[in-house]
């Protein structure tokens, strides 16, 4: 019966509808197995409810097997799995908690199957905290300990993955057809085509658009055969942003919808991203700047939700690990405790009572200097924040601004890449301090500020340079999305509605854009340039946008 539940362990991820299929048969009668068959009976089961996207029903059986006696090979199985299941629901810090257990407890693991399984899982978990060279650690190990010719494709697949994150192409381009060429062989499809994605990738950012095309072309029936949908979006995303980029605009659309149809509830991952660059660059191109508007804001929206939930995600994984290590710390210390004591305890009664009084002076001794650091650090922390925050709407200050604007227009011209600024102002604004007081006009100010920070990127450095005055420095932006993030910003101004303040007000601001292309990369220039256009902006009868041209200067 092990055997059979072995054949079934292997089946799980090549043929999901046959695996449930005979797993339910062995279901049938749980009487006929010995207990350690019932647990290993029980982690199929778990694997089998994942598989159908009943995740929280696989936790809660999982949770279940590690609260009894159970064998340390299911144990340790049973640890790695709520791995995946933790981080699929984002229930990021149980996820991590036994990640850390599993890259503890793999080296002293004897069963080669389970060995196998959390090696595996470390790879793929370090791979999505982008820890290439962790992951590339763990693969490796995979690699060359494995047994099967499945764990060895799995192996690959995540070795591929890691050199992908790290940029060492030269190692990644040997190692793709190599690795491709053994999954098939030993029907490993999905993880074959997960490698041909990220080959495709590669491709097309190192911009081999038509042979990315025909690699899209030797492969995409193998993908369609799989029916997997996480794998079926990936690539179709992919190709749409590849059909963008040989101007095929028609076949880009349609891809990306086909992307957004498979992504199902995945509204943030990099296919729904892909897909909705691709549509807002279509109706942009085709001059439907309704369309385009509608899908630059979900883009922006799904890119915020994902760099939201990327940061979630690394700060469980740090908390998580700080948990451990502190508990670790912990059981020397109380190790240490007991040592001392056996040590002591022929001691007299007086030298054991001193030896007390002198280990409470040195904690209160060590907790007072630790409080005293520590007032210190967070008193510098808050003098910092202090200098180079807008202590009215929390965004950067002007000394502030400039530094961190320079150091991205600096990277931008060493890498070649656009970048853009936006100056506005709001229109009127001494009128509604003179006719409503400071402190409505301080509202304004801050809600003006929090309406556009939600259509801003992580990377964009906006602060505050004036009264009423604000700039944002976009890297990487060209000046036509500048213009339509300007558009977008002033268009939601308009909308704020005041009765917050206790008053009723328009608000309204004037913007002027921009960009390196025709204002070059010094920060002094842009803001002219910038300050240029918004003055026709003002000009021309405000609340509105305009873009600096040559023709103003």
């Amino acid at each position: 019966m092990t055997a059979r539940l072995d054949a079934l362990d292997d089946l799980k991820v090549v043929n999901v509808a046959e695996f449930s299929e005979k797993l339910a048969i062995i279901a049938e009668n749980p009487a006929e197995l010995t207990q350690y068959q019932q647990d290993y009976l029980e982690l199929l089961q778990s694997y089998e409810k994942s598989l159908r996207g009943d995740f929280d029903g696989a936790a809660v059986l999982l949770e279940s097997m590690l609260a009894r006696d159970t064998a340390p090979e299911i144990v340790f199985r049973v640890k790695a799995l709520l791995v995946n299941v933790f981080a699929v629901t984002r229930n990021y810090r149980n996820a991590f908690s036994y990640l850390e257990q599993v890259s503890r407890e793999v080296q002293s693991v004897t069963s080669t199957r389970a060995k196998e399984h959390g090696l595996s899982v470390l790879a793929y978990t370090y791979n999505q905290l982008s820890e290439f060279d962790i992951a590339r650690f763990y693969a490796q190990l995979l690699i060359n300990s494995a047994t099967s010719e499945k764990a060895l494709c799995h192996g690959r697949h995540h070795l591929i993955e890691s050199l992908y994150g790290l940029g060492q192409w030269e190692l990644f381009s040997t190692n793709v057809e190599l690795s491709v060429s053994h999954c098939v062989n030993h029907r490993e499809l999905i993880f074959a085509n997960l490698i041909r994605l990220k080959y495709y990738n590669y491709l097309l950012l190192h911009e081999q658009y038509q042979q990315a095309d025909e690699y899209y072309q030797s492969f995409i029936d193998s993908v369609a055969k799989t029916n997997y949908p996480f794998l079926l979006a990936g690539v179709l995303g992919a190709a749409a942003k590849n059909n963008l980029a040989l101007a095929q605009y028609d076949a880009a659309e349609e891809l990306a919808r086909r992307t957004l149809q498979y992504s199902g509830s995945s509204e943030f991952s990099v296919p729904v991203l892909n897909a909705y660059d691709v549509l807002y660059q279509v109706n942009h191109s085709r001059r439907d700047y309704n369309k385009a508007l509608e899908y630059h804001i979900k883009y922006t929206s799904a890119l915020k939700a994902n760099s939201d939930d990327r940061f979630v995600r690394q700060q469980a994984y740090h908390v998580a690990k700080a948990e451990i290590e502190v508990k670790d710390q912990r059981l020397a210390l109380l190790d240490k405790d007991n040592e001392l004591l056996f040590l002591q305890k022929n001691l007299y009664e007086q030298e054991v009572q001193q030896n007390r009084l002198i280990m409470l002076l040195l904690l209160l001794i060590v907790a007072l200097v630790s409080f005293m650091a520590y007032r210190g650090m967070s008193g510098r922390s808050r003098f910092k924040k202090m200098a180079e925050y807008d202590q009215l709407t929390g965004i950067s200050n002007r000394y502030h601004f400039n530094n961190q604007a320079r150091v991205a227009l600096d990277y931008c011209e060493l890498d070649a890449k656009p970048a853009a600024l936006i100056l506005f102002d709001l229109d009127y604004f001494k009128n509604i301090n003179d006719q409503y007081g400071h402190a409505a006009g301080d509202w304004a100010l801050q809600q003006v500020v929090k309406t556009c920070r939600n259509f801003m990127r992580n990377n964009d450095v906006f602060g505050r340079i004036g009264g009423e005055e604000f700039a944002v420095v976009l890297p990487g932006c060209h000046a036509d999305k500048a213009a339509l993030m300007a558009e977008i910003c002033r268009d939601a101004i308009a909308t704020i509605d005041t009765k917050g303040s206790g008053y009723t007000f328009p608000l309204r601001a004037s913007f002027g854009v921009s960009s390196s292309d025709t204002s070059g990369y010094q920060l002094k220039q842009l803001l002219a340039d910038a300050d240029l256009a918004m003055y026709k902006a003002k000009q021309s009868g405000r609340d509105q946008v305009s873009m600096y041209t040559e023709e103003l200067g």
